[in-house]
């Protein structure tokens, strides 16, 4: 177990930043916010392929990106400082702290879960053989919340039910803190 007081976090400053840069280059380029890359290297690190910070770049942000240099840089070494931020969470055994409101009620648009849980579901997606091959079944289950949070899945009977029961909504959205560290504890055991 890790002492969440030990934790490495980011400091104010320096979300800040992360948040202004990643969200700048999502108003220009249409790529991930810092909810959907925070989700994205969530995904990643309680999945069963190795993280690398580069599969970020590669699936989060357009192949020309607007980033100077000097930005680039920065984003680059905040995220992997979010990543030892995440990891340290996913260690300590305790729900994970999805950083936004669990809730996809919003009226200014798409709501910072959705895209949390959007940027989560294309990390498995991109790894998705690799996600099922020990248990599909329990694995599916414990992705169910995401997945409804998700709105990648919406077409799907079973997630319409639960949107139109508000309720149930929050019910699923809440299950997600603990989905996440079930899905780590399934994928990776001991192994990390």
């Amino acid at each position: 177990m890790t002492d969440l007081n030990s934790i490495p976090a980011l400091s104010e400053e320096e979300l800040e930043t992360l948040g202004n840069l990643l969200e700048d280059e999502a108003d220009r380029n249409d790529s991930f916010d810092f909810f959907a890359v925070h989700g994205f290297i969530t995904a990643l690190l309680a999945g069963p392929v190795e993280f690398d910070v580069q599969d970020v770049w590669d699936c989060a942000f357009d192949e020309t990106t607007s980033f100077t240099p000097a930005n680039k840089t920065t984003v680059t070494a905040l995220m992997v400082k979010l990543s030892k931020e995440i990891q340290a969470w996913l260690d300590s055994g305790q729900d994970f702290p999805v950083p936004t409101d669990l809730s996809l009620m919003d009226d200014d648009g798409e709501p910072p879960l959705e895209s949390w849980a959007m940027g989560f579901m294309s990390a498995v997606l991109l790894q998705e053989e690799a996600w099922y091959a020990s248990n599909e079944e329990l694995i599916a289950q414990f992705l169910f919340p995401i997945m409804y949070a998700s709105g990648l899945f919406m077409d799907e009977p079973e997630m319409a039910d639960i949107d139109e029961d508000s309720e149930l909504s929050d019910q699923m959205c809440a299950n997600i803190p603990v989905s996440v560290i079930e899905l780590y504890l399934q994928l990776n055991g001991a192994n990390k």
